[in-house]
């Protein structure tokens, strides 16, 4: 039996986390802003489960949290798994709700990992860092959500380097996209774009793009399931990616590197300009490659096979290229 300390617990992965655990036998301390409504579908009363009123943004209040946590039971696993999101461009975005993104995302999760390393290191625990595959790739307006993602992947990097001698574990979970309040919310919570905005014509394209690798939103028990898993799993350090989006997004990013996969990404969202070497080919070079009698390089098939290739199909050119690649 473990004792795992949870925030975010209101909705989403938090909540059905929390509520799994307990079922399982383990000690849950949920957590969250509000602690109204939610406690009872969790599955409260319970001996097993203590809950907590935290805001991540609040110092006193995760010291307290902390500390209430700790006379209850030692903490075995820290789950940072409250964040949200905010869409926007980064010409256009007001820079007041990024700080207080960044505030949740970031510096939410630093402030809450402190407070538990001590216990953590003490007892070889383990942290699971909700990050996502936004931690890998960006779509545009996703730039500054991500961002935090990006941050909390390095976060984990480096504190596992220093922690690991001291037996501390790491996950970083990668979900895609997954059926819980997390668009929703981000809706609401980003500024309505402007009809009048420069990149008012683009947003449909994009809004395209991103549904064509996406999967349609999946079940939130999926990252529940990966979570547990991971804290039996014997490995030190690991970025655990959800659902077949997230793998084959994330698996084609390593395989194209960074340049090729910005020019990939450029190409999808818009960009006319004339491949060089070392880009990631566009239809004209599978003709010219075909009619050379060369095979279909494997990086290509891969992104055809994620959706990353379904803009061709605007072209005459784009289609030929994808009658070649589906022989």
């Amino acid at each position: 039996m473990k004792t795992v300390f949870i925030t975010g617990c209101a909705t989403g992965f938090g909540h059905r986390l929390a509520k799994r655990l307990l079922e399982l036998g383990h000690n849950v301390i949920a957590t969250d802003p509000s602690v109204a409504d939610w406690p009872a579908q969790v599955g409260a009363p319970n001996p097993n489960l203590l809950v907590l009123p935290l805001d991540v943004r609040d110092t006193a209040q995760v010291k307290q949290a902390v500390a209430d946590a700790l006379a209850w039971s030692p903490v075995d696993v820290l789950v940072n798994n409250g964040g949200y999101a905010i869409f926007g461009s980064q010409e256009e975005t007001d820079l007041s709700l990024i700080e207080e993104l960044f505030a949740v995302n970031v510096i939410g999760v630093a402030r809450v990992t402190q407070a538990l390393l001590p216990t953590l290191r003490e007892r070889g625990g383990t942290v699971v860092q909700l990050s996502s595959v936004a931690g890998r790739t960006v779509f545009p307006e996703s730039g500054y959500y991500a961002a935090t993602k990006y941050a909390v992947e390095a976060m984990s990097e480096a504190l596992f380097q220093e922690s690991c001698t001291f037996g501390v574990k790491v996950r970083l979970v990668q979900p895609g996209s997954f059926d819980t309040k997390f668009i929703p919310t981000a809706i609401a919570m980003s500024p309505e774009p402007s009809s009048e905005s420069p990149y008012d014509h683009l947003r449909e394209a994009w809004g395209k793009r991103k549904t064509e690798t996406l999967e349609p939103p999946q079940d939130p028990m999926l990252v529940v399931n990966a979570i547990i898993a991971s804290l039996d799993d014997s490995r030190p350090f690991y970025r655990v990616p959800v659902g077949p989006d997230s793998e084959r997004i994330i698996a084609l990013r390593d395989t194209l590197g960074a340049d090729r996969w910005s020019r990939l990404a450029a190409d999808r969202n818009g960009l006319e300009a004339p491949h060089s070497s070392g880009d990631f080919p566009g239809p004209d070079d599978i003709l010219s490659e075909a009619a050379a009698g060369k095979a279909p390089r494997a990086e290509v098939l891969e992104a055809l096979a994620s959706g990353h290739l379904d803009h061709w199909r605007e072209s005459e050119t784009g289609l030929q290229a994808l009658q070649i690649l589906a022989r």
